[in-house]
């Protein structure tokens, strides 16, 4: 190896041809850059709207947030039906059984009374000649409390006229439709935060694989690097560049498998499954999106929407502003109920059973006890007509709150609107810079093997073309989320997500 390439002017033309031929054997032998295929594909076992259904319906049975909301209306329901209880008779069986050692007495001197009187008449009869017929009494103690005594009765309460009743039964029931009604937007945020969530997983694992391909081409392009510097073709610091690439593309690979983890814990939390279980595998691609977009998008009103028929669409189905609106309904029901305590009630009361020392059915102890109870409050400082401007405050406050919420819901539909337009415009524009770049780096790829361009301007093509797929994934997957957002922001996204899987 007397004559390198760097010497070829003093060898012999025979010598030059047989060194570049061996030069070319080598570069032809050493591992050549990867066409600029687009990155694999993870294997799809099921479509995205299949990996969707199954997350979403593990997150509407077994979320946690739902769980809890739940049970909060099945506490509203159970506060209607004792609203409704007190329409009813209430009945009680009651017993009591008493002992007594002391306590007050009564003192009757009925001895100190009438004694004298029963001696005079004896005298008289005895002066008469007659036997004295009067007996002697003692006087009487009476104790208040009986040494023994028992009550066993069944005592009926039947409220005749009662005007609270009425009012309460409206707040209890317009409370649970609230409720309801909050446990369906629930629901739908639900959905949407799980739509969302698997969206960012799939895109962060399309974005590996992505870098799993780049991390091929610079591998390659590092070998190929090592094998034209031990051929004297290049200098040293273009095998550092390569390799520094290579780095670079590992540690952004480490980081996007990171986010990977993190998504599918994310996923695994609004299931309520352990944060490691498998996720249904699926890919974001085109012909994905194409079909959210023909499904739901067109499908809302059966022709392309604008944000006002939108804006229309969620202040008639959000079910946050049917919860406030039953809502205000309550308070209006708690004014009524209010209003009840400046009228008199009527009540019906029968007592039945026996008392006594000893038990006992017989005439001594049984007794009946009926009553008609009117009762009308006269005065009470003033409470009841602070009650009643609470309730009124109260209501005020809630229509209040139910028209701003209603100008947030306008607001949040053409937010949702104006970022899915965007998104949707941005779909063919990072397609058309992926195509773009993938040329560029097709070419530089060329050039590189025929020392055309130089390691910088290589690995600066090689780097736009893993922006561009990167870019182009994080569209698609921008544009499903927003479409998850409108679904939310018209309200029922239930149904239009039963709608995409049909």
């Amino acid at each position: 190896m007397d004559c390198l390439p760097r010497h070829a002017p003093q060898c012999p033309a025979g010598v030059l041809s047989r060194l570049l031929a061996a030069a070319l054997a080598l570069l032809a032998a050493a591992p050549a850059p990867a066409a600029p295929e687009a990155p694999p594909a993870p294997v799809a076992t099921v479509t995205v709207e299949e990996g969707l259904q199954q997350v979403v319906d593990d997150a509407l049975a077994a979320n946690l947030e739902l769980q809890a909301g739940s049970a909060r209306t099945a506490q509203r329901l159970a506060a209607l039906d004792q609203a409704r209880a007190r329409y009813l008779p209430v009945l009680d069986l009651a017993a009591r059984y008493s002992v007594a050692d002391g306590g007050r007495t009564i003192l009757l001197p009925v001895g100190d009374l009438l004694n004298p009187v029963y001696e005079t008449l004896d005298r008289m009869l005895v002066a008469s000649g007659q036997p004295p017929q009067f007996p002697r009494v003692q006087n009487q103690e009476i104790q208040l409390l009986r040494s023994q005594e028992q009550e066993t009765k069944l005592a009926l309460a039947q409220p005749l006229y009662e005007p609270r009743l009425r009012p309460t039964v409206e707040a209890s029931r317009d409370q649970l439709q609230s409720a309801e009604a909050n446990l369906a937007a629930l629901r739908s945020r639900i959905i949407r935060d799980t739509q969302q969530a698997y969206y960012r997983w799939l895109a962060a694992q399309q974005a590996v694989l992505v870098l799993d391909a780049t991390r091929d081409l610079a591998r390659a392009n590092l070998d190929a690097n090592e094998s034209l510097y031990r051929n004297g073709r290049i200098t040293r610091d273009l095998v550092y560049r390569a390799e520094a690439d290579t780095l670079e593309i590992e540690q952004q690979r480490l980081a996007a498998a990171s986010r990977v983890r993190i998504a599918q814990s994310y996923v695994n939390l609004l299931r309520n499954a352990a944060l490691a279980e498998p996720l249904p595998q699926a890919q974001i691609d085109a012909a994905t999106v194409e079909r959210f977009r023909n499904r739901l998008v067109e499908r809302i009103a059966g022709r392309r929407p604008d944000v006002t028929m939108l804006q229309q669409l969620g202040t008639s189905r959000r079910q946050e502003l049917r919860a406030l609106d039953a809502a205000v309904a309550a308070g209006e029901a708690q004014q009524e109920v209010a209003r009840a305590a400046f009228k008199p009630t009527l009540a019906l009361g029968a007592e039945a059973g026996v008392q006594g020392e000893y038990y006992g059915l017989g005439a001594d102890e049984r007794y009946v006890l009926a009553s008609v109870i009117l009762r009308w409050n006269a005065f009470r400082g003033g409470a009841d007509q602070a009650a009643l401007s609470e309730a009124r405050a109260l209501t005020n406050e809630l229509r209040a709150t139910r028209d701003l919420a209603g100008q947030q819901v306008r607001l949040e539909v053409q937010q949702a609107f104006e970022n899915l337009t965007v998104a949707e415009a941005s779909l063919d524009t990072a397609a058309k810079r992926t195509e773009a770049a993938a040329g560029v780096f097709r070419i530089a790829s060329r050039k590189r093997d025929l020392g055309q361009i130089n390691q910088a301007e290589f690995i600066d093509a090689r780097r736009t073309y893993t922006d561009a797929e990167l870019n182009v994934t994080l569209v698609r997957t921008e544009f499903l989320g927003r479409l998850a957002e409108l679904e939310y922001a018209i309200g029922e996204p239930r149904r239009m997500y039963q709608e995409t899987l049909r």
